[in-house]
C-alpha cells in the first residue's frame, strides 16, 4: 500500500491516527520507522532562517513520489510506505514531510526510510525558497544553497 501527498500548510498531519493505520496494516510485519523533516530555525554559522517556501511542479512531483515509494517497496520488501510533503510558506519547526515504512524487520525499514528521503530530495521536483537574516537562498540538495538575486 501506499499513501503519497502534496499538502498545504493548513492541512493537518494527525501522526498518531498514521502510526495506528499503519501498524494495522500486515501481522508479519514487525517494524514501521517514521521520519518527520522540519523546518531548521538556524543554519550555517547561526544564521536565522524566518521561512522556507516550498513550491513544486504538482503532478509530476507526485508521480515521482509514487515511483520512488514504488521502487523502495519492491526492494526492500515493505509492506507499506507513506510520503506526505507539505507546500506553502513554513515557519521554523513546521513539519515539512512525513515518511512512514512498514517492514518485516528493523534494517530494511530503517535502510528503505533513509533511501527514499534521499531521493525524494534530489530526484522530486519541489524547491525551497529560504528566506533568512542574510538573503533569500534556493536550497539545491546536499545542503547546497544559492543566494537568490533580487531585481
Amino acid at each position: 500500500m501506499i499513501s503519497v501527498k502534496l499538502l498545504s500548510r493548513d492541512e493537518s498531519i494527525d501522526l498518531n491516527s498514521l502510526l495506528r493505520m499503519v501498524s494495522k496494516l500486515d501481522e508479519k510485519c514487525g517494524a514501521i520507522v517514521l521520519f518527520i523533516g522540519v523546518v531548521k530555525g538556524l543554519v550555517e554559522n547561526g544564521v536565522r532562517v524566518y521561512e522556507l517556501e516550498y513550491t513544486s511542479i504538482g503532478g509530476l512531483a507526485t508521480k515521482i513520489m509514487e515511483k520512488i515509494a514504488r521502487e523502495e517497496m519492491e526492494k526492500y520488501r515493505l509492506s507499506h510506505v507513506t510520503i506526505w510533503h507539505k507546500l506553502g510558506v513554513l515557519e521554523p519547526g513546521e513539519i515539512t514531510l512525513i515518511i512512514a515504512v512498514l517492514a518485516e524487520n528493523r534494517k530494511n525499514a530503517f535502510k528503505a526510510a533513509e533511501e527514499i528521503l534521499e531521493r525524494i530530495k534530489n530526484e522530486v521536483p519541489i524547491f525551497k525558497l529560504e528566506k533568512r537574516s542574510n538573503g533569500e537562498f534556493w536550497v539545491i540538495g546536499n545542503g547546497v544553497r544559492v543566494k537568490r538575486e533580487l531585481e
